[in-house]
């Protein structure tokens, strides 16, 4: 985890807060903390740039590269553009 968090009213995430017995695969520890990781970037509760420079090209990618998963029991759809219907 990084070491210089944003000045926001909100901690960042922890292992702990994505771990909700929802998925059917188990995530490896590395992968989970790199969606930890990526989701505090992304919420700007966490530099990117207080990460190593190699781990912030890890982030990028895996923000960039990795789909959106959806569980089969729920009913809501993955988001998609208007225009070109990919999936987001």
């Amino acid at each position: 985890m990084a070491s210089r968090p944003l000045n926001t009213s909100r901690p960042p995430l922890t292992k702990a807060d994505l771990k909700d017995d929802l998925n059917y695969f188990a995530i490896p520890e590395d992968t989970l903390q790199l969606q930890v990781d990526t989701l505090n970037v992304y919420q700007n509760l966490v530099a990117l740039d207080s990460f190593p420079e190699e781990y912030q090209r890890r982030i990028q990618d895996y923000y960039r590269f990795s789909a959106t998963r959806m569980n089969v029991d729920t009913s809501k759809p993955a988001p998609m553009t208007i225009t070109t219907m990919d999936l987001i």
